[in-house]
């Protein structure tokens, strides 16, 4: 084998070679949040019950009720509704929501009230707040604090994402992957990733497994506003990996039918 020919093999394995780290950075390159070979990452215990209460922050909104010992509403947390009122019997088109909108300061406007600082402070702790303030003008006040854009992104499985707003504060992982549909076809159910943000704000990540029966209790797991929910997806490589490596295998088919007519040519 002459010099040229041992050259044109040496390019082609150098192309192989490169043809295939680039053919592994392409291939399933839609995966997020995936943990890196010969990494040291450890997820966190998975709590059932968050370990702080939500606080709240700039660009939350909150409903406001307040009542006093006498049972006079001073303020609804509806737009001229009665709290008590079935709400199921009323005309859905008829009903404003009243909320409150927590500014960039970490302030809202609120009647009766004014201006205040909000930010930081879970519901009870407003609601308290709140009512040492009234309580300067008005008998025993009541008041009723509720988060209205509480709300979860979760990605499915199926390659579309949604943000799911959160009912209530019990609201469970279970129910929230009933809200998306479930877990998507190509979802893995034994590699559920839950990102969430701490009030440090650092970012906690649990994996959870709910294949088999005994991932029951992790499904019952409470959710927080502003957590992720990742389902990992089942990786697909036949087609993907033809796909990718075509334009390699065109190319090196081309080399070594040159090589082979510059060897006859000798």
């Amino acid at each position: 084998m002459n010099k040229r020919a041992h050259f044109l093999i040496m390019l082609i394995i150098s192309s192989l070679f490169i043809g295939c780290k680039s053919i592994k950075k392409k291939v399933n390159s839609n995966l997020m949040f995936q943990i890196e070979e010969d990494s040291a990452f450890k997820f966190d215990s998975i709590p059932l019950k968050p370990s702080t209460d939500y606080k709240i922050g700039p660009g939350d909104r909150f409903s406001f009720y307040f009542s006093t010992n006498d049972g006079e509403k001073i303020v609804y947390n509806l737009s001229g509704v009665d709290p008590n009122t079935n709400m199921n019997r009323m005309n859905a088109s008829n009903l404003m929501i009243q909320d409150y909108l927590v500014r960039t300061d970490g302030t809202a406007e609120l009647p009766v009230i004014g201006i205040l600082k909000v930010s930081g402070l879970t519901a009870i702790q407003l609601e308290d707040t709140l009512v040492d303030i009234l309580s300067k003008n008005y008998v025993s006040p009541f008041v009723q604090i509720k988060l209205t854009n509480q709300r979860v992104v979760i990605f499915s499985g199926r390659g579309v994402a949604q943000v799911l707003p959160l009912p209530n504060v019990n609201t469970t992982l279970l129910e929230v992957l009933a809200s998306a549909g479930g877990i998507g076809e190509d979802g893995m159910a034994n590699s559920i990733k839950l990102i969430r943000k701490t009030n440090e704000g650092k970012r906690e990540v649990y994996k959870i497994d709910l294949s088999t029966i005994a991932g029951i209790k992790d499904s019952e797991m409470i959710v927080q506003s502003e957590d992720y929910i990742y389902i990992d997806i089942r990786p697909r490589i036949g087609g993907r990996v033809l796909k990718e490596i075509a334009p390699w295998v065109s190319t090196v088919t081309s080399a070594f039918a040159i090589m082979t007519i510059l060897i006859r040519l000798q």
